[in-house]
């Protein structure tokens, strides 16, 4: 597991007992599998291999790129696999030898890269913004006051919280600073 609950205690600083550590553990891998479905594939590190258009600059779908293992190029006239250099930079490749020229229109090339991409451990930043959003599940589903957003005594006002689209916000920025 990419978080656990010694994680959420060092994060928190809170100690739990043991009614609210299988809580915790199941969410901690809800708002993984949550993010995981925001981005189409896992956080774990993993290997892919993906088909993209003959191009320059080829950005890789899964992130973060940790290794480019093979660049082939596919042509649709010989259908044999070539091997190809590349220069790695980030979540995008380069491909040194690209040449666009007409006879590159005539028939359709694709680049087949094999890739390895995801953590080996999560980052701190991630764990942290993956316990804050568990706290927030846990406060919500403990405390009355967590619903309102704003309370006034006179004339009795007060504005619940949309907890629904709170996380799914948290959720999805994460996701973006993820992808980048």
């Amino acid at each position: 597991m990419l978080i656990t609950i010694e994680d959420y205690k060092r994060i928190t600083g809170k100690t739990l007992a043991d009614e609210e550590l299988a809580k915790v553990e199941t969410l901690l891998k809800a708002v993984v599998s949550h993010i995981e479905n925001i981005l189409g594939y896992e956080l774990g590190e993993h290997e892919i291999v993906e088909f993209y258009p003959y191009m320059k600059n080829i950005y890789l779908n899964h992130r973060p790129v940790v290794k480019v293992t093979n660049v082939f190029i596919l042509g649709e006239s010989d259908k044999e696999m070539h091997n190809f250099r590349y220069g790695k930079s980030s979540n995008f490749i380069t491909l040194i030898k690209y040449r666009e020229c007409p006879c590159c229109y005539k028939q359709e090339k694709e680049v087949e890269i094999t890739y390895t991409a995801g953590y080996k451990e999560l980052p701190d930043w991630l764990k942290f913004e993956i316990v804050g959003l568990v706290d927030d599940f846990i406060n919500s589903f403990d405390e009355e006051i967590s619903k309102y957003t704003s309370y006034k005594i006179d004339d009795i006002a007060y504005s619940m919280r949309d907890m629904l689209t709170t996380r799914n916000d948290k959720l999805n920025n994460i996701a973006r600073l993820i992808y980048g």
